[in-house]
């Protein structure tokens, strides 16, 4: 049986194993911390059932389990993201170095103030709840260069991909940008919800405002663009979309973005009639 005969039956599983091999051998920092985070996911699961404390109207543990999870997929994006860079590896190396560092340290600040029963996010009540917010914004920011810097290599380099595919990924990175951006504004407000007070009735598990605006829903998909954009490149060229159709869905993407942080400003819940 020959090599091609081989690709060609390979199952879709086993396209992943040799894919993420791949990411492993190429990029082990993002792949191995990005392992961690996911890993520690069903520790903070234990810790939901066993520990009943409240903070901020859910249980403590809810934070540092959701981020667990949004921790490992953004490292691991980043890190896929990256590794098309291949002639920029000086670049890459320290960009992969900034982004999993701060992100590592993000997790572990939010899971030390879970323990300790407070807010992690706009906690200034004592000198320690102050230093560990300011580090984690500092963590938070160091994001917004880098994904600027790495959308502009995107723009010189990586002839090696798809035009439609380095489209995707440099529109995914500003809406990355901006969803730092919203961050900030929720930073600035020490708040997340808008005209109710934060800690008020939301959906399951993600806990976004179903009575006034909620910011965290314009951060979460401009963060997850970073996901949807380019999958949705893979998936344009696979069906044979048209060469505009990824530049038309991230516009698109990037209007509903904005839409929901202008209706969260507002204080208008997109739940509100559920």
């Amino acid at each position: 049986m020959t090599t091609a005969s081989n690709s060609a039956e390979q199952s879709p599983f086993q396209s992943i194993l040799e894919f993420l091999n791949t990411f492993r051998i190429d990029r082990p920092v993002s792949f191995y911390l990005g392992l961690f985070s996911v890993l520690t996911f069903p520790i903070f699961l234990v810790l939901l059932s066993v520990d009943d404390r409240i903070v901020g109207g859910v249980n403590t543990w809810i934070k540092p389990t959701k981020f667990s999870i949004s921790i490992w997929i953004y490292l691991w994006t980043m890190g896929i993201i990256l590794n098309l860079l291949k002639s920029e590896t000086k670049f890459v190396n320290r960009a992969e170095i900034v982004v999993v560092i701060s992100m590592i340290m993000e997790l572990v600040l939010i899971s030390i103030q879970a323990g300790r029963g407070v807010h992690s996010h706009y906690n200034e009540s004592t000198l320690l709840d102050s230093g560990i917010y300011k580090a984690m914004g500092v963590f938070a920011f160091a994001q917004i260069p880098v994904a600027i810097l790495i959308q502009k290599k995107f723009k010189t380099s990586a002839n090696d991909i798809s035009s439609d595919l380095r489209t995707a990924i440099r529109i995914a990175l500003w809406l990355f940008v901006f969803a730092c951006i919203v961050g900030g504004t929720m930073s600035g407000r020490e708040a997340h919800s808008v005209g109710v007070p934060d800690g008020g009735p939301g959906i399951p598990f993600m806990n976004w405002s179903v009575n006034g605006g909620d910011l965290r829903i314009a951060h979460f998909f401009g963060i997850h663009s970073l996901q949807i954009i380019p999958i949705f490149s893979l998936v344009a060229k696979k069906w044979n979309l048209g060469n505009k159709s990824v530049t038309i869905f991230a516009i698109l993407f990037g209007s509903l973005n904005v839409s929901m942080f202008v209706l969260a400003l507002l204080g208008v819940s997109i739940f509100y009639k559920m």
